[in-house]
């Protein structure tokens, strides 16, 4: 929205009538002529400002017809007529009454004075700010402005300007108000109604889009501090959240990322550091997550294959005795059933049924089982919150599993329960 300036002076010219009325108001306003000094249009704004506060609008004619309406001239003094009966002077005034007359007089010349002198100092102030603001010194330009609403608080172009300039600041709020005090002021002007109605719009999507960057921030923090107190799932729950309200944020989904590596899921870890790698693709931190996690998978699909190939060499088919690939030594009832691989040996583990649960009889070496921190003689209660009474359902449970998906177990040792994920 840009800023109003003094237009340049009008060519057009008045009638000689005309002329004269507009003399007669100068020197009914200001105590003097200004038509050997300034154009018809410089000598219409002075007298404008003074009554309305504002330059009016319109032809010089029209905007001196106006005024008209306004400035009425005094009434012509009588012709003096030499062979009139000369009237008899006016009884003498007494000292005392001289002298008081002339004091009121002198006070207001004194006064009407001091109020040229500030619409003077205004007016150049307001033309010193403008100036500031179209060499692009706002802070300057602001400062001015200010300094000629303290002076003339009821200047409407200065508060039109000082919203101009906060509107260029984003401040919609404190814009608004600036425009609709220059509206108040001059209600017939639709350049201060237009700039209303338009920032009254951007300052209602300003205040919503500032609510919902504090509801964010608010479940971001308490996103952060639940990952810092341990609490992964509430931690995932909420940056998941988030991450559905702020779906463009590669922040976010690296942040779901190192959650879901900390839950031991490496498949769903590496989805979302490619999603985040996708929004901020130059983003160092997030290539070297993804890179370095896509070998790590890699090789953990490696071992997967290898324990499978493993097992199917240590059934010794072709009549041979079956054997227990990782020495447990129990076979009976352990298996989903003679000559299939378990499940539970892609992950590293053998397992037998005990009371109510079942119980890990091996550890393989380097196995996911192994890294994820669990032990010979650990009791297996649950696999993903369903609680494993037997080594038919904690298999079949393992069985529906993809390769590298996450394994969430609770488990028993002694007297203590822990949750692992694998």
């Amino acid at each position: 929205m840009g800023m109003a300036l003094s237009q340049p002076p009008c060519l057009a010219q008045l009638s000689g009538d005309d002329m004269t009325r507009l003399k007669g108001m100068e020197e009914k306003l200001f105590f003097k002529s200004y038509d050997e000094v300034e154009s018809i249009e410089a000598r219409l704004s002075r007298i404008e400002k003074k009554v309305y506060g504002d330059n009016g609008e319109g032809s010089p004619q029209e905007r001196l017809n106006r005024l008209k309406e306004v400035v009425k001239p005094d009434p012509p003094k009588p012709p003096q007529n030499n062979n009139a009966p000369q009237r008899k002077p006016p009884p003498v005034q007494n000292q005392a009454d001289t002298s008081l007359e002339s004091r009121e007089e002198a006070q207001e010349r004194m006064r009407r004075r001091a109020m040229m002198a500030k619409e003077e100092e205004v007016s150049q102030l307001q033309a010193e700010a403008v100036e500031l603001w179209k060499a692009r010194r706002g802070n300057e330009a602001q400062e001015k402005f200010e300094q000629v609403i303290r002076l003339a608080p009821d200047y409407a172009e200065a508060h039109f300007s000082l919203g101009v300039i906060q509107e260029a600041k984003q401040n919609f709020s404190e814009a608004l108000l600036c425009y609709k005090r220059a509206l108040d002021l001059n209600p017939r002007k639709r350049e201060y109604s237009e700039a209303v109605a338009l920032i009254e719009k951007k300052a209602r999507t300003q205040e919503a889009d500032r609510g919902q960057k504090q509801e964010l921030k608010v479940l971001a923090e308490q996103a952060s501090a639940a990952y810092r107190r341990g609490e992964f799932n509430s931690a995932l729950t909420l940056y998941k959240e988030l991450d559905r309200k702020a779906p463009k944020e590669a922040l976010v989904k690296y942040n779901i990322a190192t959650i879901y590596l900390a839950l031991k899921n490496p498949v769903d870890a590496l989805d979302y550091f490619k999603q985040a790698l996708k929004l901020k693709p130059d983003e160092a931190r997030y290539r070297e997550a993804v890179e370095k996690l896509s070998a790590n998978l890699s090789n953990s699909e490696k071992e997967r294959a290898q324990a499978e190939a493993a097992w199917q060499d240590n059934q010794g088919g072709n009549g041979r005795k079956e054997k227990d690939p990782l020495g447990s030594g129990n076979m009976g009832g352990n298996l989903a059933g003679r000559g299939a691989t378990p499940p539970s040996a892609a992950f590293g583990i053998l397992v037998k049924g005990v009371s109510g649960a079942v119980e890990i009889t091996t550890i393989g070496n380097a196995s996911r089982a192994s890294r994820a921190g669990l032990q010979k003689g650990d009791i297996i209660k649950a696999v993903d919150g369903v609680v494993t009474d037997n080594v038919n359902t904690f298999n079949q449970m393992l069985k529906r599993k993809q390769p590298n998906e996450g394994v969430q177990m609770i488990i028993q040792r002694g007297a203590k329960i822990g949750q692992f994920v694998l």
